[in-house]
């Protein structure tokens, strides 16, 4: 039976899991974040160089069956959404496998949401 999982679980989680990923990005790309508010994310970062206009966002993805997905992504100057990799409750990497079905890969978070913030200002 699958769990089910509320947008407050990914709320409450998701700070301390930022505070990660920004550490990361300014320990190994020399890029600062800072908090901001978009109403349609659960938590939202902009990169502070203003030469750099990228968002590091977790929207969450809401199935019929009550489970929940956040899809962790850099949003463009163009509004063009670049997905790292999406997570669940407890911020696993998940991949989808065939037939549909959500599992659990042993990628780094951090470092896919570094390799795409690099390849954005490449």
């Amino acid at each position: 039976m699958e769990k089910k999982i509320s947008g407050e679980s990914f709320i409450a989680r998701s700070e301390p899991f930022f505070v990660d990923i920004a550490a990361l990005l300014s320990n190994q790309a020399g890029v600062d974040l800072f908090r901001i508010s978009m109403s349609q994310n659960v938590i939202c970062y902009k990169v502070s160089e203003v030469s750099i206009n990228l968002r590091l966002r977790l929207v969450l993805i809401p199935f019929k069956n009550g489970q929940m997905l956040g899809r962790l992504s850099w949003l463009d100057r163009r509004g063009i959404d670049h997905v790292c990799c999406y997570v669940n409750e407890v911020f696993d990497c998940l991949d989808i496998a065939s037939g549909g079905v959500w599992k659990k890969q042993t990628n780094n978070i951090g470092s896919l949401c570094l390799k795409q913030f690099e390849s954005l200002v490449a």
